[in-house]
């Protein structure tokens, strides 16, 4: 994540709002597949507080099987991460900025936090990982409006945090632009096949006017031309018949 920030564009980290975020399936499938994310959650979702973690299993008395998940007990318990965003100390909120815009520059108090998500973990015989969690809470607002679950370095900072957090105000007007634009969702198919190919048109058609609106003014005569990328040596286009005895 830390050379993403540094390169500006964040590679193998899964940004997604709280209606994906919350799904701790689909956050731990994206653990397995070996990339990282930064995804909004809800204020309900609750996480082990920093410095405290599920039970260890009972002791095992000798008799029966013996006991191996993790347990709960009444004053031990995982806490909503508004709860805790409410309780932390006025000094773990700072201001960030994270870029320009077009009249002020963007910025907010934001709160960073190693924590556990809790989710049904006392069927579990394991810890679940550390990960971070992003508090935002504007000046002037009575309570927390933002959270977010990281996978992020351990030695993250909260500036780097909440960069990448704050990318996916890109993709989401990119995704405006491809819709409103490029007519992404004028797909009435219903193959995977057919939306694969219309999306990659879409796609395509968008960063060739991303480039053109990044091209220095008056430099269309003198702009060198992209290179045509070389086709693999075992393409084939579609349709083609490779042998003779297709045409039997």
């Amino acid at each position: 994540m830390r050379q993403a920030i540094d390169a500006g564009i964040p590679p193998g980290v899964v940004l997604a709002d709280a209606g994906y975020g919350d799904e701790t399936a689909f956050r731990d499938g994206i653990t397995e597949r070996g990339m990282l994310y930064a995804v909004g959650i809800r204020p309900a979702t609750t996480v082990w507080a920093p410095g405290t973690a599920p039970l260890p299993p009972k002791p095992w008395s000798g008799r029966g099987i013996r006991p191996t998940r993790l347990r709960r007990e009444p004053g031990h318990e995982p806490v909503s991460v508004k709860t805790l965003a409410i309780t932390l100390p006025s000094k773990a909120y700072a201001t960030v900025t994270w870029r320009e815009g077009s009249n002020a520059d963007h910025s907010s108090r934001f709160a960073a936090v190693r924590v556990r998500p809790a989710h049904r973990d006392y069927l579990s015989a394991e810890l679940r990982p550390e990960e971070w969690l992003l508090i935002e809470w504007p000046d002037g607002e009575a309570e927390p409006t933002k959270y977010f679950l990281s996978t992020g370095p351990a030695d993250a900072t909260p500036e780097q945090l909440v960069f990448v957090t704050k990318t996916r105000w890109r993709i989401e007007r990119d995704y405006q632009e491809l819709k409103q634009e490029f007519g992404l969702s004028h797909y009435e198919g219903r193959g995977w096949l057919g939306f694969h190919h219309h999306a990659t048109l879409c796609i395509a058609a968008y960063a060739f006017l991303v480039a053109q609106r990044l091209r220095p003014e008056g430099s269309k005569k003198n702009c060198a031309r992209p290179e045509t990328p070389s086709l693999p040596p075992d393409y084939r286009p579609r349709g083609h018949r490779t042998s003779a005895a297709a045409c039997t």
